[in-house]
């Protein structure tokens, strides 16, 4: 059973290949790019639902969560009152860090990347959105990104490989 950090149960789809109408108003969109460069800051904006999920007095997201490799990055708070839509967008930065510690943490052969581009290293890891409705409860979604290492080479050049 998935949990979020309050450790409260999560909603998950029965069939992703098919999502219900209340499936598709509660599981959240996550837009972010594909590639980061560590230590750069990015932007990631989550969005309640594929069919936008009412922000009413009566039934309305209470907060969002974003965690970058099961870390939390962000979290907002929301009301029926202030809040039009369910959409939050934050201000993130993957860690240099993060790459080791991938790392060590896969296989040390397949679990990290070597740029075509520099030769610098780079890994695959989630971004995590978590949602709670005050009626349907919390619902999560993930998106893949890729993480370079911002690092200067021995060369002094920075990555600059680009999407």
């Amino acid at each position: 059973m998935a949990t979020t950090g309050t450790e409260e149960k999560v909603n998950k789809p029965v069939d992703p290949a098919n999502l219900t109408e209340g499936e598709k108003k509660h599981i959240p969109v996550i837009e972010a790019p594909e590639t980061v460069i560590a230590g750069e800051p990015f932007e990631v904006t989550i969005t309640v639902g594929s069919i936008p999920h009412v922000m009413e007095e009566k039934h309305f997201i209470e907060w969002m969560e974003l965690y970058l490799h099961n870390k939390l990055v962000g979290k907002k708070e929301l009301s029926p009152s202030s809040e039009k839509t369910a959409k939050v967008t934050f201000r993130v930065e993957a860690d240099e860090a993060l790459i080791a510690i991938k790392e060590i943490e896969t296989c040390r052969v397949r679990g990290v990347n070597i740029c075509g581009n520099c030769g610098e290293k780079s890994v695959i890891t989630n971004l995590r959105a978590v949602e709670k409705c005050n009626i349907h409860g919390a619902w999560e979604a993930y998106k893949q990104i890729e993480v370079m290492s911002g690092e200067e080479k021995d060369e002094g050049k920075k990555c600059v490989w680009k999407a």
